[in-house]
Parts: structure tokens; sequence; C-alpha cells
């Protein structure tokens, strides 16, 4: 048993100030025998009481019961007397009356003069009845008995249940054989070499965790409801739908429903949300790129997502929402995060809450390896000048709200800029980087290692590459070292216009063009290059990067008079 403890004051008057909730009771006295001169049993009425108020808290969130103060007025009890032998002996009575056994923490607090008895009710991973088989859980308004439909959301939450895993006592046939077969040509699809095509059907069906075995009966799992019960079947998971309300800027609004199967109601609602993508022009000086309002990728993603990773057993849809006049779009998945996963570290740490469910969406190719989602939204956003998700988190429910519209125009240079320089997309965390840049103007190591909770050397490493290819550089010395847009990102527009457009030529074909040109001619200058390319006098810098990474590739190499204008190339045979 742990040791009493003093406890804050203030910290009691602020719980003070609550009053009665889901995590405070206040008791005037600690009754016993002795204080009623009634026998043990006649007394056990109140450590049921008491057992029952300590089962409630700890099937909720735990608790605390305040013993010396009175219930209605809040005021300090001055007849309570804190003996210790009591203090045991309920804890000792309230040990006998739970199930699984609850241990309480008892903690001393002195207060004005008088000493009170706070009892600790730890949050337990378990889930608790009184010795009368009474399944209680704490509300503001008190007590209340968990109704069986609860029972499945607490024992999720406590991490004692896998729902997707939870089997099903389907009357009757539960299986549809054509959305079986659906589910086998969309694995052939994803890949045709897939172990699970070689397997009869009921072997399919356990090896992907849809059915299970129980007793002397093969019962349908969640998961195999979802993906291949038939619609009887599918009429017992009522709530795994999905609703699309779509609000018009003149404040009408158009609603969708998708429910049952899960791959029908993923395809569908898809792409009704596709069907309504809208692109905007964005012109950089000469150069034009189109934008979506809402990207696939970014919908389908977030949608997916949603699907996968919801709490089935909460009562609850996915909603979606899309607010033309607010221009953003949300969507609500019911459940909060699962264990150890927090808003502050969802983006690099993963915890499935349907690990079932999430292997079919791989098998089938609509989800990819664990924690992928996020950084394809994340990615897409950004290399489109817009803003990371916004997080909202409730009581019961994640929302995620993505906008519209672009907030920064310079990203989106930037991503074409690199990817048009190297052939490769701009990696998330280099856009990260690239993004708190610009929204800082300039920053040190310390700001960005802190905002983006990467580690110094990770961040550092991008640093480093992207002055390599001269996106950032460093200003200022020592502690006083900073990171700000490189000089060659701001040039006029059209000096920008003008780079983006050259890292756009076709480079293989005109290195191709050069070495062809040396198969029939011994050597080649500057000049002759721009003859053979097309290209202008001031292109001239432009061909000497083309010869320099030819000679590095060693392809030709250097010859004649080491005069700029005089220098010469030749074939190295």
């Amino acid at each position: 048993m742990k040791k009493l403890t003093k406890l804050s004051v203030q910290w009691f008057y602020e719980l003070l100030e609550r009053g009665e909730c889901d995590i405070v009771d206040f008791k005037e006295q600690l009754e016993d025998k002795a204080a009623f001169g009634k026998s043990l049993k006649d007394f056990a009425s109140k450590y049921d009481e008491t057992a029952r108020d300590v089962v409630a808290f700890a099937n909720n969130k735990g608790g605390f019961l305040f013993i010396g103060i009175v219930d209605g007025t809040k005021e300090i009890n001055p007849t309570f007397m804190y003996r210790e032998e009591k203090i045991f002996e309920l804890i000792r009575q309230v040990q006998d009356r739970t199930e699984p056994t609850i241990t309480l923490v008892p903690h001393k607090l002195d207060v004005e003069g008088h000493t009170l008895l706070v009892l600790e009710i730890p949050f337990s991973t378990q889930l608790h009845r009184t010795s009368k088989g009474e399944f209680l859980i704490r509300s503001n308004n008190g007590n209340r008995a968990i109704e069986p439909h609860e029972m499945a959301t607490i024992m999720s939450e406590k991490g004692l249940m896998i729902y997707d895993q939870k089997t099903w006592n389907v009357s009757g046939e539960w299986l549809d054989r054509t959305r079986l077969q659906t589910l086998r040509s969309l694995i052939y699809s994803k890949n045709a070499d897939s172990p699970y095509l070689d397997k009869a059907d009921d072997d399919l069906l356990d090896s992907l965790g849809m059915t299970k075995e129980e007793g002397e009966k093969v019962l349908p799992t969640t998961t195999g409801i979802l993906f291949v019960g038939n619609d009887k079947a599918l009429r017992d998971l009522p709530f795994y739908e999905v609703q699309y309300i779509h609000h018009f800027s003149d404040g009408t609004y158009r609603s969708y429903e998708y429910k049952g199967n899960l791959i029908e109601v993923a395809k569908q609602c898809f792409a009704q949300l596709k069907a309504e993508i809208r692109q905007k022009e964005y012109i950089l000086g000469l150069f034009r790129e189109y934008v979506e309002d809402y990207s696939e990728i970014v919908l389908r993603e977030l949608l997916v997502n949603a699907l996968a990773h919801r709490d089935i057993s909460r009562q609850q849809v996915v909603g979606i929402h899309k607010y033309d006049d607010g221009g953003y779009l949300e969507i609500e998945s019911p459940g909060r995060f699962p264990d150890g996963v927090t808003a502050e570290n969802y983006l690099r740490k993963t915890n499935p809450r349907n690990p079932n469910i999430m292997d079919i969406l791989r098998e089938v190719g609509l989800a990819e390896k664990a924690g992928s989602g996020f950084d394809k939204i994340f990615t897409d956003l950004l290399k489109k000048g817009k803003p990371a998700p916004e997080l909202v988190e409730t009581d019961h429910s994640l929302i995620f709200r993505i906008r519209a519209e672009v907030f920064n125009e310079k990203l989106i240079e930037l991503s074409l800029s690199y990817e048009n320089q190297t052939g490769k997309a701009l990696k998330l965390d280099q856009l990260f980087v690239l993004s708190e840049i610009l929204e800082r103007g300039k920053a040190t190591l310390a700001e960005l290692s802190d905002s983006l909770r990467l580690s110094p050397l990770r961040l550092q490493t991008i640093l480093d590459e992207l002055q390599d290819m001269e996106f950032v550089e460093s200003t200022g010395k020592t502690s006083g070292k900073s990171f700000i847009l490189h000089v060659t990102k701001r040039k006029s527009t059209e000096d920008k216009i003008d780079y983006v457009k050259r890292k756009k030529q076709d480079k293989a074909r005109q290195k191709e063009a050069i070495l062809r040109y040396l198969d029939s001619i011994e050597t080649i200058n500057n000049r002759e290059a721009r003859a053979l390319l097309k290209l202008q006098e001031k292109d001239s810098s432009f061909v000497s990067r083309l010869f320099a990474e030819l000679v590095k590739e060693k392809e030709i190499v250097q010859t004649g008079s080491r005069n700029p204008k005089e220098l010469k190339y030749k074939r190295l045979k």
C-alpha cells in the first residue's frame, strides 16, 4: 500500500470549486460500526455504497473521494475525526467488495486546522464490478449502470478488446460470396503472387481474421462482416456509416449517406468527393501551376484513415462536412487516439486500433505501411502551399480539417524548382523546414528543432542538403546563426521562371545529342554545343554545367586550351 501523502491545499480548493463531478465525490463522515454502535453485518450496506462509488470511478477515469466535506455546502465537517485504523479497515472492506480488487490510495490533507481524508481511486485498465455483479460508471450526475451496448466501448478504451476481432452470433448465413470474390480480385490486382490467393475460402477467412473459432463454432468477426458480410449481417453494425454533407455558399446543402461493406463505402464516398474537386490556376510570372481545392491524395488518405482507425465500438458515424463559404473540409472519426498516440506525436507514431482491418486494406491497395497516410497528407498539402491539417479533439472523436485555399505560393515555387532540379520531390521534413523558414523569415537551429520536433542532428542534415542545393543559406555566426531563404531564390520573377524552365529541359536528351555529335565530330566547344541544342549565348553557363556533368560521368574529357572561350571536349574512349 502506498504511503500517506500530503496534497496541495490549492489543488484541494480548485477541486472544491468544481464540486462533485466525474472525478470528485464528497462524503461528510467516515462511517463505520463504531460510530453507529451496530454490528459489522448491519453496517455492510455502507461499505457496499462506497464500493459502488469506487467501481464507478475506476471504470471511468479514476477519481477522488473527499471525506470530511459536507456534500451540499462544500464546508468542512468539524465533527469528522481522522483515525488511521478506520481508513485501513475501509480499504480492506472495499477490496473485498470489488472484482477485480480495487485498492484505494489514502492521502492526508490539512485545511484550516482540520485533517481531511482523500481516497484516490486510480485509473484502471480493467473493467470492474461490485461483488454483487454491478457494472457501474461515473458521470457528472453521479453513478449509473453501464448499458450493455456501452460495454464494448469501455473495454475497447481500456485496451481490453481489439474490436475488429470481436465475434458475432449471426443467425443464418452471414457470408456474401460475391463480396468474397470481389475481395480476391482486389488482392489479385494489388499482388498477383499473394499467398492468400491460393487458400480455400475457409482458410482465407481465417488467415485474414474474418472468422474465429469459438468452441465448436466458427463465427464471423467484425472484420469479416465489414468486408464480406451480407446485407443482413451488416445490419448488426448500423453505425459503420459515412455521412457526407456539402454546405453551399448560399446556405443550402446536400447530404449523402454510405453504409455497409467497408470497401463499397470507401469507393462510393471517395467517388463523390473526387467528382467535386475544383482546380485553380496560380501564375508565378510566366509559369502556371494548377492546384486542386482538395486533392485526391488528401481526400483518399483522410477517408481511409477515418474508416480504418475509427473506434468501431462507438455508436457514431464517420462525418464529413465541406463548407464552400468557409473554404474548408473536415472529417470526424469516432474515438480518441489509441494508447501511446497523441496530438503531438501522431505523425511519427502509430498504434493501429483495428489491425485486422488495416491488414486487409493493405492487401487490396487502399492503405500502405503504417503511418504513411498522414505523411502523404502533410506532404501533398505543404508542397501545394497549403497549411497542415488542423486537429480538433473532442471527448468522443477526432476531427481533421483541411483548407481549400493556397496560403504560401512561394512554397509551391520551391517545390517545383527542387523537383525540376533533382528529378525528385521534396521530402516531408524538408518541406517542414522550408515552410517554417518562409513563415518566420529566418530561424535558428534551436527554433526549428523545437517547432518541428526534429533532433538537431537530423535537422542539420536537412539544412546541409538544402544549403547544397541553394534553397537556404545561413546568416550570422555561432550562437546567432540563423537560416534564411537563399539569395538565388529571391531573383526577379522573370529570372526565377527562366531558372525553373531551364531545369525542366530534358537534360538526358541534351547530353545524348552532345555524345552523338562527338561520335562523328572529334571535338565540341560551348558555342558549337549551343548551336546544336538551339540555345542562346546567355545559356553558355548552362552548357558548361552540362559539360561538367558529362566529365563527371566519364563520358567526355577536356582537351586543348584552358581558356574558357577556347575550351573543347572530346569523347572518352
